[in-house]
């Protein structure tokens, strides 16, 4: 069987670093050059409760949010679906260029997963 040069497998370089911000902890895994001028990027997000975590409408990012663990809402101010509702194994497709906000409403940290692919 032929495996041309695109399917031979080989180490793509990564960065990982941890931060706390405020709200929330972040712990960011980026791994570059996927494709061409494309990145994904899988971070770990921490929210405390009764806090919640802006993000900005973003033309290059799309995101996908996995629930680990707690309960909030995402909300989506500038869209016609005001906000709904998560919980754990909760899976939220955001595509690009949505603004949106993910409020804490338990009593717990709520740990959301979120890959995001980056174009740039």
């Amino acid at each position: 069987m032929f495996w041309g040069k695109r399917l031979i497998p080989r180490k793509i370089s990564d960065r990982s670093y941890k931060i706390s911000v405020g709200n929330f902890k972040l712990y960011e895994l980026m791994r570059f050059n996927i494709r061409r001028k494309k990145a994904l990027k899988i971070t770990s997000l921490m929210i405390a409760p009764e806090k919640a975590v802006e993000r900005p409408a973003d033309p290059r990012n799309e995101h996908i949010y996995y629930v680990v663990d707690g309960v909030g809402k995402i909300e989506f101010p500038d869209s016609e679906e005001k906000s709904f509702y998560i919980e754990p194994y909760s899976l939220i497709y955001i595509p690009y260029a949505i603004k949106h906000r993910i409020v804490n409403e338990g009593l717990s940290l709520l740990h959301l997963l979120d890959i995001v692919l980056v174009e740039f």
